[in-house]
């Protein structure tokens, strides 16, 4: 459940934040701001400090000797029959092929289950990296809160200056009207007391002159709407989830431009493992066949579920809060594997390409 740092703005211009520890203040709009940049910063050193450790610790995995063995071969044959079975089932998505899938899919975790326990020096860095990418997922979430919570405020604050000025032009207003009426009651009480003077002449009547009244409603203020939709999202560094037609063409183009003229340069395939998180606790894993699409490229479909996710490919590793609205939905996942030290991701839902 997120927490809110936003709580109340009053109409004196008063807010209350609430910061991380559960403390309470009660503070101007301006100081509020001047708290929630801090903290922003805050965070922000933090998340860069927890992905430099998480790649240190991928990069000390990747160097890790793992000793040969029967958890090895076993490892090493299952990824192979998860393999084949994707391939398949690909060509033929019978519920029968399906199956098989799911079956080499099981027997696939258990045995990097016990390949990976098998290794004290592995399970000890696995046991770290989780950990790391907890706090990483919690610290990007409480990043992403600020973000939206500062130019809210802001907003607020805006909105809270224009209604001050409309509430002095109001009440400067409404002191030139009184103002003139206390002038005009004079003006007719002195015409009264000549009157009475010359009680021979007929009176004059005088109609107390009335200013014109100012119209002082203001018009309400236009909530700002929301930001513009249509942008890439960037789940991760070196992963993002592209959301318009425009931009899933544009980067298929690329690939093809990355594929080059020979498709069967470099084609090995590659394991996607996927790991769902609720409340910072495993709740489903599965696993994935990234096909080999050449000179490095690959292609994978998955269906991610809200909220954190964890992905890894060998020893790289990602850490995505999957948006809502996406959820469910059939991605097609692309990894550009280049750069070993670094591959890129994009992904976007199949629907955008055409695909069903």
């Amino acid at each position: 459940m997120k927490s809110s740092y936003l709580s109340r703005l009053s109409g004196l211009g008063l807010l209350l934040v609430s910061l991380s520890g559960g403390t309470v203040f009660a503070q101007s709009p301006a100081q509020a701001i001047e708290r929630l940049e801090a903290k922003q910063q805050q965070l922000q050193e933090q998340e860069d400090t927890l992905r430099a450790k998480s790649q240190s610790i991928s990069s000390a995995m990747a160097n890790t000797e793992v000793s040969d063995g029967p958890e090895k071969a076993a490892y090493e044959e299952a990824i192979a029959s998860f393999e084949e079975a994707s391939e398949q089932y690909e060509s033929d998505p019978s519920p029968t092929n399906k199956s098989r899938v799911r079956n080499a899919e099981f027997k696939l975790h258990l045995a990097e289950r016990k390949f990976r326990s098998g290794n004290a020096e592995m399970q000890k860095l696995e046991e770290q990296q989780d950990e790391v990418e907890s706090q990483l997922i919690s610290v990007r979430r409480e990043l992403d809160e600020i973000n939206e919570e500062i130019p809210q405020l802001r907003q607020r604050m805006a909105e809270q200056r224009e209604r001050e000025k409309a509430q002095a032009a109001a009440a400067a207003a409404r002191a030139r009207e009184k103002a003139a009426q206390a002038e005009a009651a004079k003006a007719a009480q002195s015409n009264n007391t000549a009157s009475a003077q010359a009680r021979s002449k007929a009176p004059a009547k005088t109609e107390p002159r009335e200013p014109p009244r100012k119209n002082t409603a203001e018009a309400p203020a236009k909530k700002a709407g929301p930001a513009a939709s249509g942008e890439p999202i960037e789940l991760d560094r070196d992963f993002m989830l592209l959301t318009t037609k425009a931009q899933v063409l544009t980067e298929l183009a690329n690939l093809q431009l990355r594929i080059g003229g020979d498709s069967l340069k470099i084609r090995s395939n590659k394991i996607l493992n996927v790991r769902h998180f609720v409340d910072g606790k495993e709740v489903d894993k599965n696993s994935h066949r990234f096909k080999g699409l050449g000179n490095y490229q690959y292609r994978a479909d998955a269906a991610l579920l809200a909220g954190e996710n964890r992905l890894r490919v060998s020893f790289s590793r990602w850490n995505i809060d999957m948006p809502a609205q996406y959820a469910g939905e059939n991605l097609v996942i692309l990894m550009d594997a280049s750069d070993r030290n670094a591959p890129r991701i994009v992904c976007f839902p199949a629907k955008l390409a055409g695909d069903s």
